[in-house]
């Protein structure tokens, strides 16, 4: 074997070794770069160029280049190379394409039935001609060039699909999102003291839900369905939502149904989370098992329903009722804390005391709960509150 055959299969492994790696999206320029210069190094060829074929404009791009111009690359056509046998060196002498200034050898790049691109070399410096083992180790090197830029390419088509199913995703978030809180207006149309009720608990319960570590996936969960715990309210008549004075039994039994209507709606969607139905018909209950509907206690009631029932709890106190004046935050903070264990679970308040601290202290980048409260609040006494709240249960 020659020594100039032995140093072409040298740099050949050494192109094998980059071609594991081109397919990099962030290095892919640089890769080439280095397989272009083993290419035109193993070949001795003073000029070169590695064009890359794009189906969009049918039109040839330049990845690599040395020595040949522009205007000289923009004459190559790929619809003469599409002609030539493919991954083999063809002579410029021999093709029946225009010529190309200066260059002597083109390689049509091929995977298949897939047109890749072309690889151009020109003479060599030594003015000595491609010997048929050149040739023939040119045909295997554009094979594996051919096989590394349709990688890349099906790469970069794998990377735009995704990119647009993210977008498609966006925006039917956006629009589900839209959705629930059409329905949130409705309900808390109804109930003209109850406005915004719905974003609120659901604000409140996902930074819970964010507090205690729980995945994105679970926390949009809990707040679809802290949007939607009401919506059974749709099917209640106004004149009982907005009643001024004490319901009657009977009339309580009423307003108490909007629970298992509320499940009643939500069963009948596919919700991508789980749980989100049976958060939104259990929001009601106790740990001590005197609540409606089903009057479920303890381990019955998930994380999820427990953290809805504090939040609407409070966000009720600290709204105006038809019935009642609304509580100071200080007042619904204690009067929580007195139902705790009873009606409230002990780490959900933990939590809900932690982001509400959080939040007056500037520590979190968007408040979910105190721009809803009253602004005439003072933070100073709120806070030593909570401080002996958070000190109490987390000791337990």
């Amino acid at each position: 074997m020659s020594i100039e055959l032995k140093k072409a299969l040298y740099n050949l492994s050494a192109l094998a070794d980059l071609g594991k790696e081109i397919t990099s999206i962030n290095a892919f320029h640089e890769k080439m770069q280095a397989v272009f210069y083993v290419i035109t190094g193993t070949f001795l060829a003073n000029k070169g160029a590695i064009l890359f074929y794009d189906k969009s404009t049918n039109k040839l791009q330049t990845l690599t280049k040395k020595g040949f111009s522009a205007d000289d690359l923009d004459r190559v056509s790929p619809a003469d190379l599409k002609f030539l046998d493919k991954n083999r060196p063809c002579p410029v002498e021999d093709c029946p394409i225009p010529p190309v200034a200066g260059a002597q050898i083109l390689v049509p790049l091929w995977v298949r039935a897939e047109f890749i691109g072309v690889l151009l070399l020109s003479g060599k410096m030594t003015a000595l001609p491609y010997t048929p083992e050149e040739l023939d180790l040119l045909n295997v090197i554009a094979n594996q060039i051919a096989i590394s830029l349709n990688n890349h390419s099906l790469f970069m088509d794998l990377t735009e699909k995704l990119e647009e199913n993210r977008r498609l995703y966006t925006e039917m978030r956006h629009i589900y999102h839209g959705t629930l809180q059409a329905f949130a207006a409705a309900i808390d149309a109804k109930d003209s003291y109850t406005q915004n009720h719905s974003q609120r608990v659901a604000k409140y319960s996902a930074a819970i839900a964010r507090e205690l570590g729980w995945s994105d996936y679970d926390i949009e969960g809990v707040y679809v369905a802290g949007y939607l715990h009401d919506v059974g309210k749709l099917a209640i008549d106004n004149n009982l939502l907005n009643k001024a004075t004490p319901f009657t039994p009977e009339e309580l039994t009423e307003i108490q149904k909007h629970s298992t209507l509320s499940h009643n709606i939500t069963a009948k969607v596919k919700f991508p989370w789980k749980n989100v139905e049976d958060m939104v018909w259990h929001h009601h209950e106790r740990l001590d098992g005197h609540g409606y509907p089903e009057a479920l206690a303890d381990e019955a009631l998930s994380d999820g329903v427990r953290i809805i029932t504090l939040a609407d709890s409070f966000d009720a106190m600290t709204s105006q009722r038809p019935y009642r004046k609304k509580m100071d935050v200080q007042s619904a903070l204690s009067e929580l804390k007195k139902c705790l264990y009873r009606q409230f679970d002990n780490k959900i308040m933990l939590a809900f005391c932690k982001v509400l601290e959080k939040e007056i202290k500037g520590e979190l980048p968007e408040p979910e709960i105190l721009p809803h409260l009253d602004k005439s609040s003072d933070l100073s006494v709120i806070s030593s509150l909570l401080e002996g709240v958070i000190a109490e249960l987390s000791t337990q």
